[in-house]
């Protein structure tokens, strides 16, 4: 019976996924399914991936609109580390839209090209339009360490 419970569960989690626009694979150590509030929460060891980028983290919380049957957003906290088109950036939370292909990045946040270095408060990055932009506050200024080739 249980395992019966566990196939049936599986399999609709896997055509929920799959019907959710820009489809996202995500693998994890542990889940933990709301479904009253469209929220599934993913802990440890957590890696998602899409066409667009590839995301790691300690937890990935995913919200789901409901009325659209799409992802809304995803949130992750503690140790994120994101690569999208050869850059890497790392940080301490971050926030990814779907549907606007748009990543928030925060705290400590370093960004990676080639063998150029960026460290900043906050990324924003608009993945449709190619563009990034960095921010810090007045007592931690934006760096960048760029190398010539």
């Amino acid at each position: 019976m249980l395992k019966d419970l566990i196939y049936i569960f599986f399999f609709n989690l896997l055509f929920i996924a799959n019907s959710y626009s820009n489809n996202i694979k995500i693998t994890s150590d542990n889940l933990e399914i709301d479904r009253e509030k469209n929220i599934s929460k993913f802990s440890g060891n957590v890696y998602a991936h899409n066409l667009d980028l590839e995301l790691w983290a300690d937890e990935l919380i995913i919200k789901i609109n409901d009325s659209k049957n799409e992802i809304e957003q995803m949130i992750a906290e503690k140790n994120v580390k994101i690569i999208n088109q050869g850059i890497t950036a790392t940080g301490e939370s971050g926030e990814y839209s779907p549907v606007l292909a748009e990543v928030v990045l925060s705290g400590n946040v370093e960004v990676f090209e080639d063998n150029n270095l960026v460290r900043c408060d906050e990324l924003f990055l608009d993945i449709k339009n190619s563009t990034s932009i960095m921010k810090s506050n007045a007592s931690n200024k934006v760096e960048a360490y760029i190398i010539s080739k």
